[in-house]
């Protein structure tokens, strides 16, 4: 079993390992960048004052010590420099080398007119050097300026900041895990509530399920509540359905009974047979509602491009109607809708009316009104059709017509209820183009189907 939990913990771990790895890079690249560029600066401000220093005028040019940064009179101050001239002239080394030499860039990597950097030059003692070298001019006198300052004191306090930096984010990366964790459990504690309604619900305490939840769980409980609702309205159906079975077959098995006890035996025999066709007329209509609700899951959308087809053949092998035409206009637009045992029943019952009294022609189209937000099932047949009193009187008999008798009245009771359950209309009607039965059938489109 999958933990949500964890999969969040892991997905935010990860997040968190990579955007500190980056930034300990650019953390890492970025203070070795200032600190150089911090130290260049400097020693081209050394170079220039060193150059200002320096006496060319006599025939070995000399540094006037007295008028330098005294760190380059100290003896392994870690501050070095070095001057080099074209013609024929010593070198002139700081007195803090101590008759060392310094290594500076020879005369071909140097860039015109531009300084060169040398890092991580070994000077005295084992010092780490960066090394800033540049060619000058002073009265006609061509000369290298190299000046060398020890990094290894910046580079030791950047690693401690570096680690500092490292040790501050893994705490933050923990902390932050732990805080997920605990928001997370928070959270959770919606789906506990929901949960303890599930079993409130399984008691018979609850009907349905607190909306009152967070936007994220919203979709979810609302789709249970849909759901449950259908189920509930279903279970309602049943019930009234195998009320009325019951209620239809208790006559003709009392009757059945008393012929069967009667002393007349043909005439019981006979009265025997009405009431044994009787019953197996009842039988065989539940069990052809229970054909056309069809295989499936029982909270399946419905589509009617793929399901109609198949309710047209169920029906064509009942009716055995062999010149019976049969016409399908689903519009394009229509997508699924509503509950597939609910569309199959309902429309199972409209088709089966119109199988059974058309002549040659039934027709059903599916259509949808973008405007209005509703879904049109209208279904027609060439039959004899209703009399505008009957219509009426269909109209008004409301939830339950009487199913025991045959016609179109069978059947219209359940499509008045799964009506009813989608806030539909349904309207009974003479068909201009076919002259026969007419049923209109309103759905309003309901969000996210």
């Amino acid at each position: 079993m999958k933990s949500l939990e964890r999969q969040l913990q892991t997905s935010l771990a990860i997040v968190l390992l990579l955007i500190l790895l980056g930034l300990v890079i650019v953390a890492n690249l970025s203070t070795r960048s200032l600190l150089e560029e911090f130290v260049t600066s400097r020693l081209e401000l050394d170079a220039e004052r060193l150059l200002d220093t320096l006496d060319t005028s006599i025939q070995n040019p000399r540094v006037r010590q007295g008028r330098i940064n005294p760190v380059y009179n100290t003896p392994d101050s870690g501050h070095y420099y070095a001057i080099k001239f074209n013609r024929d002239i010593n070198a002139l080394y700081s007195p803090s080398l101590q008759n060392e030499k310094l290594r500076t860039p020879i005369d071909s990597d140097l860039k015109h007119g531009m300084a060169t950097v040398v890092h991580d030059v070994m000077g005295p003692k084992e010092q780490h050097l960066i090394v800033w070298t540049k060619a000058y001019s002073k009265n006609g006198q061509n000369m290298t300026i190299s000046i060398a300052e020890d990094m290894s004191l910046l580079m030791k306090n950047r690693q401690y900041f570096s680690l500092l930096f490292i040790i501050i984010g893994v705490v933050g990366f923990f902390l932050i895990l732990a805080l997920q964790r605990f928001v997370i459990r928070r959270l959770f504690k919606h789906l506990d509530k929901s949960r303890q309604e599930i079993q409130q619900i399984e008691l018979g305490k609850r009907k349905q399920l607190s909306e009152d939840v967070p936007t994220e769980i919203y979709p979810l409980v609302k789709e249970f509540n849909r759901s449950l609702s259908l189920m509930q309205q279903r279970m309602e159906r049943s019930r009234n359905s195998l009320g009325n079975l019951a209620h239809a077959l208790k006559t003709p098995l009392s009757l059945l009974m008393q012929q069967l006890d009667s002393d007349e035996a043909e005439q019981g025999l006979e009265q025997a047979k009405r009431q044994a066709e009787r019953i197996r007329q009842l039988t065989d209509r539940e069990l052809k509602r229970a054909r056309l609700a069809g295989l499936g899951n029982t909270t399946q959308r419905f589509d009617p491009r793929e399901e109609l087809a198949t309710l047209i053949d169920v029906l064509k092998q009942a009716h055995q109607k062999q010149n019976l035409k049969v016409s399908l206009n689903i519009n394009k637009a229509v997508k699924l809708f509503g509950d597939r045992e609910d569309m199959l029943e309902l429309l199972g019952n409209l088709m089966d009316n119109a199988y059974k009294w058309a002549k040659s022609h039934v027709k059903l189209s599916v259509d949808i009104d973008q405007k209005q937000k509703e879904i049109s099932l209208i279904v027609e047949d060439d039959g004899t059709g209703k009399t505008i009193e009957e219509l009426e009187l269909l109209a008004q008999r409301g939830v339950r017509l009487d199913e025991s008798v045959e016609g179109h009245g069978l059947g219209l009771a359940i499509c008045n209820d799964i009506v009813k359950l989608y806030d539909g209309s349904i309207c009974f009607s003479q068909s201009k183009g076919l002259g026969g039965f007419k049923v209109t059938v309103r759905l309003p489109i309901v969000i996210n189907e």
